[in-house]
């Protein structure tokens, strides 16, 4: 650590500043090249993680001969400030980049990049984008209300885990967040107790105002809107925008929603994206070798670094664009070894599969519309916290984890097909309550009898035609619920696999449970629960998959 540290002070100038912004004390943290002594473009990041991984983002843009600029959000390093994480990064950035901007070391010119949180900070910026701001490279990037805290509407409790992970001190409280065991029996704990979600912070011994302000917004209201740009404001984002995610990142929704949403109201938007087999890390760093168990094809195995400075370098330099950024689409076929490039997410894929819930026993193929109408009955009791998990038996190697779900396996597949896109369709159910959190998961069953996920889907069904309102069920009347806001995924299927489809209701320590009276599911208990929950689901309802066709 000393011989890095000595050679830092050889080819670095570090300096540290704390600004005034807004009121508030924001730490700045500035690397630059000791060879370089013009103004260059700097390169901000904008961090809630403070600690050692500033300077490392610091030195990599100065690395890429750029000047690198690291602000902590408030609260953090030598600010005392309250730290209210999401909440005032769009007026502080905007401040800082002005400062930035006006630098001797600074040509005038700014682009950001960060990964997660620092991904939704970019998406922050720009919901009033700054003259001197000519670019942002999001990563994995949060979806504010989208995907985190909740998903689809519904509340996690991995939540609390992370609040107090970047608001125990002024840096990260690494020890705490790394603690699953402690965090385990928080949520077990929580879970068996059947208490209201809204307790999970007391039962961790350590109440949250964050933690309770945040579930005062189950919808994507106004408190949401206000962090990243909403409807409208994309019309305005007229900056060049990179975007990296992948098919197993935790944020994927989240960075394809504002994919999308740019897209959608802005129709000159000059937005790329590129999507790979890649989880939260690997898509802010690197296409690592095996992801979830899956090796992963040569061609995929990229620097996301280098690909992000080189587009760096084609904006903020004029330099030559990054040889991968063939059209506004840019994805890798699992099992291909190939690239794809097409010009907006509809031309993904050509065709499509509807994956009708009923069983191959009962039919020739799951694909097809069934003729007469039926319906597959699940029960669920939702004051049972000592069941056991039950295991879908797929071969004598493998078997998938099922609880609370109904199983459909479909015939063997003749022939090869790539799925490309998101999971769609509709469930045509009929329930004894007002809502329920449906759990949805597609799986390849491979001819060597090795299962492997391909997408899953949970949303608040109260929430599933509206994010922003709620609109509660009838009892035992047939509803329609709408897929939207799946995981992603581009692969081929070969010949010979199975395709599996659980749908059921999601009942876990790890995510709030929705017990169908229509009272705020935050503040349900078991004592809601009423009867078991009986919901039937219809065979006319379909996961539509899309598949791409040459």
């Amino acid at each position: 650590m000393q011989l890095l540290a000595s050679k830092d002070k050889e080819r670095f100038i570090i300096e540290t500043k704390d600004l005034k912004i807004n009121g508030n004390t924001l730490s700045v943290t500035i690397v630059r090249r000791k060879e370089n002594t013009s103004p260059l473009p700097v390169i901000l990041t904008n961090n809630i993680y403070a600690g050692p991984i500033d300077g490392f983002f610091g030195k990599r843009a100065a690395t890429y001969n750029y000047v690198g600029v690291v602000v902590n959000t408030r609260g953090k390093r030598n600010s005392n400030d309250v730290n209210n994480p999401f909440e005032h990064e769009s007026q502080d950035i905007y401040e800082v980049i002005d400062w930035v901007s006006k630098q001797p070391w600074c040509n005038g010119k700014v682009g950001m990049i960060g990964g997660s949180y620092l991904g939704f900070s970019q998406w922050a910026a720009v919901k009033k984008v700054h003259p001197a701001l000519k670019t942002i490279v999001p990563q994995v990037a949060v979806g504010i209300g989208i995907d985190y805290p909740a998903q689809n509407n519904i509340f996690m409790s991995y939540m609390l885990q992370w609040i107090q992970y970047v608001t125990n001190n002024k840096f990260t409280d690494e020890a705490d967040f790394a603690n699953a065991v402690k965090w385990d029996s928080i949520y077990t704990k929580w879970y068996k107790s059947g208490k209201a979600f809204r307790s999970l912070d007391t039962i961790s011994g350590k109440p949250s105002k964050i933690f309770q302000r945040w579930l005062d917004h189950p919808g994507y209201d106004g408190y949401w809107q206000k962090m990243v740009p909403y409807r409208e404001d994309f019309s305005k984002i007229n900056i060049p925008i990179l975007t990296t995610t992948g098919y197993y990142d935790d944020d994927q929704i989240g960075a394809l929603y504002y994919f999308k949403q740019h897209h959608l109201y802005n129709k000159n938007a000059n937005h790329y994206l590129v999507i790979g087999p890649y989880n939260h890390g690997g898509a802010q760093s690197f296409g690592f070798t095996y992801v979830n168990g899956n090796s992963i094809d040569p061609v995929a195995r990229i620097s996301i670094d280098d690909l992000a400075f080189s587009w760096f370098d084609y904006i903020l330099k004029g330099g030559k664009k990054p040889e991968i950024l063939k059209d506004r689409i840019n994805f890798q076929v699992m099992n291909t070894n190939t690239w794809k490039h097409v010009a907006d997410l509809d031309k993904m894929h050509n065709s499509s599969l509807k994956f009708y819930l009923q069983d191959k026993k009962n039919t020739s193929s799951v694909f097809n519309k069934p003729e007469t109408k039926n319906f597959t009955t699940q029960i669920v009791d939702l004051k049972n916290r000592d069941q056991k998990d039950t295991y879908y038996k797929v071969s004598k190697k493998d078997s998938i984890k099922m609880t609370n779900s109904v199983a459909f396996e479909s015939e063997v597949l003749d022939k090869d097909i790539i799925m490309s896109g998101n999971l769609s369709g509709v469930f045509n159910v009929s329930i004894n309550k007002r809502d329920f959190d449906t759990d949805t998961s597609l799986y390849q069953i491979q001819p060597d009898g090795k299962s492997s996920l391909l997408s899953t889907h949970i949303v608040r069904a109260s929430y599933a035609k509206n994010n922003e309102k709620r609109q509660l069920l009838e009892p035992n009347k047939m509803e329609q619920i709408p897929i939207n806001n799946s995981y992603f995924m581009s692969k081929k299927i070969e010949k010979g696999s199975k395709l599996l489809l659980l749908v059921g209701v999601n009942k876990s320590p790890n995510w709030q449970i929705n017990y169908g009276s229509g009272k705020d599911v935050s503040d349900e208990t078991v004592k809601d629960s009423g009867e078991p929950m009986e919901i039937k689901w219809y065979n006319d309802s379909y996961v539509e998959i899309p598949v791409y066709k040459d």
